[in-house]
């Protein structure tokens, strides 16, 4: 089918262009870009007066591949003007992992389908169900030592670790376009930095790249990201920090340091490290990072059972009150399955309501919850989001995935519209339009060496953002950029169309149902 995106400003920093035109879709192409192209027989023209035309985003982390099975649609991506997904993040993927981990990838759904066995299994099973954005997967580390020993804190032996950089190689080999470690998840978090540059050794001179969750974020960070660019340098691997953060009051500012660092590692040469933000001073993740280290060496079992004794129950206690990354009157209860009635909540509000200390009623949500309870946290200061946005080797990530409007309740906001608060700033003019695609396209397309996507230049494939600069106002003044408690979430009113690989998913701001993503491979 051939369509003209008549009339729009189209802004591509990839190519410099920034110039109202029209652009030809032939197929799943861009073929022509001219100030006036005359409609060949039997074209769509659409009108996109006072519209801006961009390369459709790039969301360089998310954890959509848990959920993606069971939301095809992606209408959470789409809103946002997204057309690919980096899945397998923080050292979670569906693959490698053998069908009885059940239990793997519970923090991103309640629905998880059984393991994969490798990248070509997830993708036949993707494909099949067909869906509306485009795919990039990442092997996830997490999901390599799971599949090889399980939740065993030890270190592993010369033979585990030759059959862990077997399945890296594996997913290299099929396609994958890096791989992620999470050094604050079990079983991720028992990974030696030696360890994970020998697991890693297979990307050298891929020119695939090695993202990591930072072994701590908090006091920690510094040592943590040159632990980070050590690792990636003596593999010989280019990095990627994920959103990257200083975490607590005493160490903000910290990024001032930490990206001289990642300036001191690209003008060393030899690698290339860059990082991603997500819009936001407030985070998200997991309740259960909040447990000392060791706790679950045997497991969610066992610790329950060790809980409810005294000597353990006090210290689990006195960790979570004093010692732990936030402090139990910082956190805002995000999803409970089983205390659905603390969902959205202030946790001193709910502790309050049974009569509890913060600390005791933390801790009986966790473990009746397990991996799958979240919490908002505060996070960054707005200093050190600004000079990490600002960075040459900076992009955007949004650390979120697929949930309806519905769902998202008491999630964080980043799931539903990360990008939009890295877009509408920029289209009322407060910060350069052209730095925001740049980070929701250009850098995420070119740090995954995906030829052809996050520009529009002749001969790309359509993936395309259509963004309406007259509702930019009404959105910033009807929404926080913060995360709250229980706020209701809603599907940002942005994008007046958004193509993927030539195929209207949004048309005249309405999802259309089709499914024309594809999953990706690297080349």
């Amino acid at each position: 089918m051939v369509k003209i995106i008549r009339g729009g400003r189209v802004v591509d920093p990839g190519t410099g262009t920034d110039a109202v035109l029209d652009l030809l879709i032939e197929g799943e192409r861009v073929t022509a870009l001219a100030a006036r192209i005359a409609p060949p027989a039997g074209a769509t023209v659409i009108d996109a007066s006072g519209l801006v035309v961009l390369p459709g985003f790039v969301d360089m982390h998310t954890h959509s591949d848990f959920t993606l099975q069971h939301d095809p649609g992606a209408l959470a991506r789409l809103h946002q003007g997204v057309t690919t997904d980096v899945t397998g993040n923080c050292g979670f993927s569906p693959f490698p992992l053998p069908r009885t981990s059940r239990g793997f990838g519970s923090f991103f759904s309640s629905r998880l389908d059984p393991g994969f066995p490798d990248l070509d299994a997830y993708a036949a099973h993707l494909e099949s169900l067909g869906t509306a954005v485009n795919v990039a997967p990442l092997v996830g580390l997490g999901a390599v030592r799971e599949h090889v020993a399980g939740s065993d804190p030890r270190p592993p032996s010369d033979e585990a670790v030759a059959a862990m950089r077997r399945l890296v190689a594996d997913g290299l080999d099929q396609g994958a376009f890096g791989v992620s470690s999470g050094l604050v998840y079990t079983p991720g978090r028992f990974a030696a930095a030696d360890e994970l540059r020998r697991v890693i050794a297979p990307l050298r001179g891929s020119g695939r790249f090695y993202a990591t969750h930072l072994r701590d974020e908090r006091d920690g960070l510094v040592a943590s990201v040159a632990e980070a660019i050590s690792t990636a340098e003596r593999a010989g691997v280019d990095l990627q920090i994920s959103h990257h953060k200083a975490l607590g009051k005493a160490n903000w500012g910290r990024t001032e340091q930490t990206l001289a660092m990642v300036d001191e590692a690209n003008a060393r040469g030899g690698i290339e490290v860059a990082v991603d933000y997500y819009p936001y001073t407030s985070g998200s993740t997991g309740v259960s990072s909040l447990l000392p280290p060791g706790s679950l060496d045997g497991g969610w079992p066992l610790l329950r059972a060790r809980a409810g004794e005294g000597a353990e129950r006090l210290r689990l206690l006195r960790h979570l009150d004093g010692a732990a990354q936030f402090r139990p009157d910082e956190i805002i209860i995000g999803r409970s399955r089983t205390r659905p009635e603390a969902s959205g909540r202030a946790l001193p509000d709910y502790a309050a309501a049974l009569s509890r200390a913060p600390v005791e009623a933390l801790l009986e949500l966790i473990l009746a919850e397990g991996e799958s309870l979240t919490m908002i946290v505060p996070a960054a200061s707005r200093d050190d989001l600004d000079r990490v946005s600002a960075h040459p080797a900076a992009m955007h990530g949004s650390d979120g995935w697929l949930m309806t409007a519905g769902q998202a309740r008491h999630e964080h906001p980043r799931n539903l519209a990360s990008t939009t608060e890295v877009l509408v700033p920029a289209l009322l003019g407060r910060t350069p339009l052209d730095r925001a695609v740049r980070h929701l396209a250009t850098a995420p397309a070119r740090r995954l060496r995906l030829d052809g996507r996050g520009t529009l230049r002749p001969g790309a494939f359509a993936d395309i953002t259509v963004a309406d600069p007259g509702r930019a106002a009404a959105y910033h003044s009807g929404r926080g950029t913060e995360a709250g408690a229980a706020s209701e979430r809603a599907y940002p009113d942005l994008m007046s169309w958004v193509f993927v690989n030539g195929e209207p998913a949004i048309e005249n701001s309405r999802p259309t149902g089709r499914r024309p993503g594809k999953v990706l491979r690297a080349a």
